[in-house]
């Protein structure tokens, strides 16, 4: 439990000073913003711990049983502050940051991650694309194939440059991928790779394997499709 949490933090105090990086005086002069990314996890998994603690559930806002699993509990800050904390985060959307305060594992043991916003407004933007070229076509722009079911962008016939979106996992650029019935969403294979020889707990090899981004890093894997340990490799699971 240690060492998890010493990667933890770790990759906590990576995405503090990325997220810092973009403050501009005076919004960095805020009390809202003036505590990095990792302290404002911990003060909101506080808060949502003590809320479950005297309340028995979890301060959350309804999604659709539908709602892809990273994005299907976002933290309700209307029902924690100003009771079990002072203020919004700063690094939260609602308070005009780049990030939603979500929970994993709601059902067992609720941890606060963030989702990138940008990557989410990324595929939502490419979605939009893909779908008005769907429209007109009737076809998917499919390009190579990356996997069962999975397809790069053949971002030619959409008359566009290739595009891509940046990890902060990594700091690598991410494919756009698309499946079979148009779903686009980025590729985390390369990301994967590299949260594999850092978590503390290797996957099982018949699970979805997208947790451990999750257990290494402060960021949920937003946007993305399951994926399997086969041979050592993370490869897109075969899309059904």
């Amino acid at each position: 439990m240690v060492r998890k949490w010493k990667l933890r933090m770790t990759g906590l105090m990576a995405l503090c000073l990325l997220a810092l990086s973009g403050c501009a005086y005076p919004r960095a002069q805020m009390l809202q913003n003036a505590a990095p990314p990792v302290q404002q996890i911990k003060m909101v998994q506080d808060a949502v711990d003590q809320y479950q603690k005297e309340t028995g559930v979890l301060p959350i806002v309804t999604k659709d049983a539908d709602t892809p699993e990273f994005e299907r509990y976002p933290v309700d800050f209307s029902k924690i502050v100003p009771k079990y904390i002072p203020y919004i985060p700063g690094a939260a959307f609602e308070a005009g940051g780049n990030y939603m305060f979500v929970l994993l594992n709601a059902e067992t043991k609720p941890e606060v991650r963030l989702i990138d916003l940008t990557v989410s407004q990324g595929v939502q933007s490419m979605q939009e694309k893909v779908s008005r070229y769907f429209a007109d076509k009737k076809e998917f722009p499919l390009g190579p194939k990356v996997g069962d079911g999975y397809y790069l962008i053949d971002f030619d016939k959409l008359h566009t440059g290739e595009e891509s979106i940046l990890s902060h996992f990594s700091g690598q650029p991410m494919s756009y991928i698309i499946n079979e019935r148009g779903q686009v969403g980025v590729d985390y294979s390369v990301d994967l790779a590299l949260a594999l020889k850092n978590a503390p707990e290797k996957p099982k090899q018949a699970g979805d394997i997208r947790y451990v981004l999750a257990d290494v890093s402060p960021l949920a894997p937003v946007k993305s499709f399951p994926y399997r340990l086969i041979n050592g490799e993370p490869k897109l699971a075969p899309s059904e």
